[in-house]
């Protein structure tokens, strides 16, 4: 494979001078009939990797069947099979002795450690299979934006991280206000940002001030005494992961570490006037707690949000016209009661979400870089969710609470030569016979300018010149004339070679890293 310069590389990468200021800004709906590369675009930001046929299926059809189509599938697969070890309890090591303690040290070393790596690999598979639904790519977003590392000061159980991401899945594109209902006792936070330690004697900030900062309302949309009202409110969660201690990893309340006393918390009374029981305080306080923030600053909620989904499925750095539309996706939350859905359908059947302008300009993350080629040939998935760590997107542990910085973080002239390192790893970790039955797999294969057609479509997210369909082309045909490739693809070692070596001018390519 020839030598990338870097620089080049990454000129040709950002040196897209596309004004932002003439882009359609309507969120009426797109009614024209979806042609190919609109089909790609909308499925390449619902998923992580395409699918040939799944193109094939909704070109010509329009944007509000597909929309609702890949929302229903969605609604469909919310419960894959979870991994082998979510139903795994032990007792607390600390109150056995002899070869029982010995076996439940080890157990727990494997649900606080190595089963957490398990599950990155877990949801990589799921990832893999869900090409035709906006679910995985909406679970990424949610645990990008509830941030939270198994690998904190003390390491959290690889159980807690599963029901987290239970949590995001079944409420995908549910209503914000019972995510952040339920992400304020959801076990794995609780002990991420110090619920677990936040008790009436000493109240504990560190998640009061993240639900506001972070997770809700942006910087400067608070004050210290709302972090230290909020504090006191959510008092007395608690977790555990052992058998032996109560229920293990599901949320419950301590009463006596609640506080009692009376809040005020953005100018609304907090009084303790019930019979303080774990289903009292979660509706008088921490249900409360969250009603006050969206009826008091509701608009800032939405907008703030709205611009993390915009950022996050149309372009990333933002512009003035951008912001008119995230506007609008804001008022749509208000609208609707912050139900999310009509907002999200609303914006992928858009006129604005179909613009040229917003179609192959979005930078890949590893999970959309890997996934998608991981999705087509051999490769381990522990070892794919391994790669992604090693580019900067852990699963299950995101570099801190503020979650990934995104954009061009993920792409720099360091982390370029190690991503197109992986890439190749990946490739060469299949036989040439595996390439060349992927390749005759797809339909129309044996056409020579018909399988470059569809490869480029698989990974490159817009047309590209004749020119350069030529030389990609010719990759596959070694200089021959296209009539030989019938008799090319006959000699499945020979065919495989070609199939690896168009891979490899791919993952070359400037915009393989854009989508």
């Amino acid at each position: 494979m020839a030598v990338v310069s870097r620089r080049n590389f990454l000129e040709g990468l950002f040196d897209f001078n596309h004004s932002r200021l003439e882009i359609n800004a309507s969120l009426d709906e797109y009614t024209q009939p979806l042609n190919r590369l609109q089909v790609q675009h909308l499925l390449r930001r619902a998923t992580f990797s395409l699918s040939n046929s799944i193109i094939d299926k909704y070109v010509g059809k329009s944007a509000a069947f597909v929309v609702d189509e890949l929302f229903a599938k969605a609604d469909a697969n919310i419960n894959p099979t979870p991994p082998f070890f979510v139903n795994d309890h032990i007792k607390n090591p600390g109150n056995l002795t002899g070869k029982q303690r010995e076996e439940a040290e080890a157990k727990k070393s494997l649900i606080v450690g190595e089963y957490n790596l398990t599950l990155g690999e877990w949801w990589v598979g799921v990832m893999k299979k869900d090409s035709e639904s906006f679910l995985e790519k909406m679970v990424l977003f949610w645990h990008d934006h509830f941030a939270t590392q198994f690998a904190s000061c003390n390491n959290i159980p690889s159980v807690s991280m599963y029901r987290q991401n239970e949590l995001f899945r079944k409420n995908y594109a549910g209503n914000f206000r019972t995510l952040l209902e339920q992400i304020s006792i959801d076990g794995a936070m609780l002990r991420y940002l110090n619920g677990n330690e936040n008790i009436s004697e000493s109240p504990n900030e560190n998640y009061a001030r993240e639900l506001m900062e972070l997770f809700s309302l942006g910087v400067g949309n608070y004050t210290e005494q709302d972090i230290r009202e909020a504090a006191k409110i959510l008092t007395g969660w608690k977790v555990n992961m052992f058998l032996d201690e109560g229920t293990p990893y599901k949320a419950f309340l301590n009463t006596n570490q609640f506080d009692k006393t009376s809040k005020l918390f953005m100018g609304e009374v907090f009084s303790v006037n019930y019979e303080v029981n774990e289903q009292n305080v979660y509706k008088n306080s921490v249900q409360k707690l969250i009603d006050v923030i969206l009826a008091k600053k509701g608009q800032v909620a939405a907008k703030y949000l709205s611009t993390k989904i915009y950022q996050y499925f149309v372009y990333a750095n933002t512009q003035k016209t951008d912001n008119a539309v995230v506007d609008q996706m804001a008022q749509l939350i208000i609208d609707n009661g912050f139900e999310l859905k009509p907002m999200l359908k609303k914006l992928f059947k858009s006129q604005h979400f179909f613009d040229d302008l917003n179609i192959g300009v979005q930078i890949k993350s590893p999970a959309e870089t890997i996934i998608a080629m991981v999705k087509h040939i051999d490769y381990n998935d522990r070892y794919a969710r391994n790669i992604m760590a090693a580019l900067g997107l852990e699963l299950f542990n995101p570099p801190n609470v503020a979650g990934w910085r995104g954009y061009r973080a993920w792409i720099s002239t360091k982390t370029l030569p190690t991503t197109i390192h992986f890439l190749k790893e990946i490739i060469d970790n299949n036989s040439n016979t595996r390439l060349a039955d992927w390749a005759l797999s797809i339909e129309g294969s044996g056409e020579v300018h018909i399988l470059t057609e569809r490869f480029i479509e698989l990974f490159l997210a817009r047309p590209v010149s004749e020119e350069r369909f030529k030389k990609f082309k010719n990759t596959f045909l070694g200089g021959a004339p296209d009539y030989e490739w019938y008799e090319i693809i006959k000699n499945k070692e020979q065919a495989g070679q070609r199939v690896r070596s168009f891979l490899f001018e791919i993952i070359k390519a400037p915009e393989y890293f854009l989508f």
